[in-house]
């Protein structure tokens, strides 16, 4: 059932924090500095995509962002970030795109699906919802892109699931 039937009932899906344990992948990636509503995505995931063609690997999943820092905390221009896409393959990494592999954990997840301008309050729910239920982030945030992102009322509009590995605090 979609999302917007879901509504339709009373009942969205989508707007549910989840626990999981997420699994280990391996991923190459493109490190960023910088503000998070400047990242390149298209140029970074173009290389990273041709990278992938060009060592005759496989994406091994839909790309993905990984968020360092909490912008309310950090300067803009000081926030970290990798631009990544999960692999299959052996391979040694380059000058610009490195391979790492992401550990296994466990992971609060909850789907942002609208407006790019709403992430905040995605995030703040997410994290209202973490201090509610006695968790504590252990690592950066993840963000897992589903669809591209699309213009929707004027609005670019994107599907994403958002994640972060927590313990029991």
């Amino acid at each position: 059932m979609s999302a917007a039937r879901n509504k339709k009932f009373g009942v969205d899906k989508t707007a549910e924090v989840k626990v999981k344990k997420s699994k280990g992948i391996k991923i190459a990636y493109v490190k960023h500095i910088g503000a998070y509503n400047k990242i390149p995505y298209d140029k970074y995931y173009g290389k990273l995509f041709a990278w992938i063609k060009e060592k005759h690997l496989r994406p091994a999943g839909p790309p993905l962002g990984i968020f360092y820092d909490n912008p309310e905390e950090v300067p803009a221009k000081k926030c970290r970030s990798e631009v990544g896409v999960p692999i299959k393959g052996n391979v040694k990494f380059g000058k610009e795109i490195k391979v790492k592999k992401v550990p296994a954990s466990t992971v609060v997840r909850l789907v942002h699906r609208g407006p790019m301008k709403d992430y905040g309050k995605t995030y703040k729910k997410l994290n209202r919802w973490i201090a509610e239920n006695g968790y504590r982030w252990v690592g950066p945030s993840m963000e897992i892109y589903l669809s591209k992102p699309k213009m929707v009322g004027g609005e670019l509009s994107v599907f994403t699931v958002i994640q972060v590995p927590v313990k029991k605090a």
